[in-house]
């Protein structure tokens, strides 16, 4: 009994770490503001925008609606994660007409992607909302989480 909870203990920890996934939003940001911005994300580390073509802003496009990075057509926004190497990125936007897309795609760099939008006419305007993503855990956590569940194994086996 005396081993079991620390095993449990070390398992969880483990495990945690291998199923972390994360949401960014831009509600911390004031109205107007340019890029670049560099966004805390708890638990994760910092992930910067930079405008590559353009000059997007934070907005919000209702009242009362979240705030998102406003993209006119053929501007382009760099997404740097700084932390550890993120997987499965996705993102939610706003504001996006009939016809009109986003284009998402990642770069020579694995921590770096490019986000532009593709306008139908003159005029267009939409936003990124929000981006999505897991983490890649850190060797010495899934470490961690096998010597957990190893350890159960062979305590079971006793």
């Amino acid at each position: 009994m005396k081993t079991k909870l620390p095993l449990i203990a070390a398992l969880y920890c483990g495990l945690s770490a291998v199923g972390s996934a994360f949401t960014l939003d831009f509600s911390g940001l004031t109205i107007g503001d340019s890029l670049p911005q560099t966004i805390n994300v708890p638990f994760y580390g910092d992930v910067t925008f930079t405008a590559v073509s353009g000059s997007p802003t934070i907005q919000a496009f209702d009242p009362g609606a979240a705030k998102a990075i406003s993209f006119n057509g053929g501007e382009t926004v760099s997404i740097t994660f700084l932390g550890n190497t993120p997987l499965n990125v996705t993102n939610q936007y706003v504001g996006v007409g009939a016809g009109e897309n986003f284009v998402f795609s990642a770069t020579v760099d694995p921590k770096q992607y490019l986000l532009s939008l593709n306008p139908v006419g003159q005029g267009v305007n939409a936003g990124l909302q929000s981006v999505i993503f897991d983490q890649v855990p850190e060797p010495s956590s899934a470490l961690l989480g096998v010597l957990g569940t190893s350890l159960l194994v062979l305590r079971r086996r006793r």
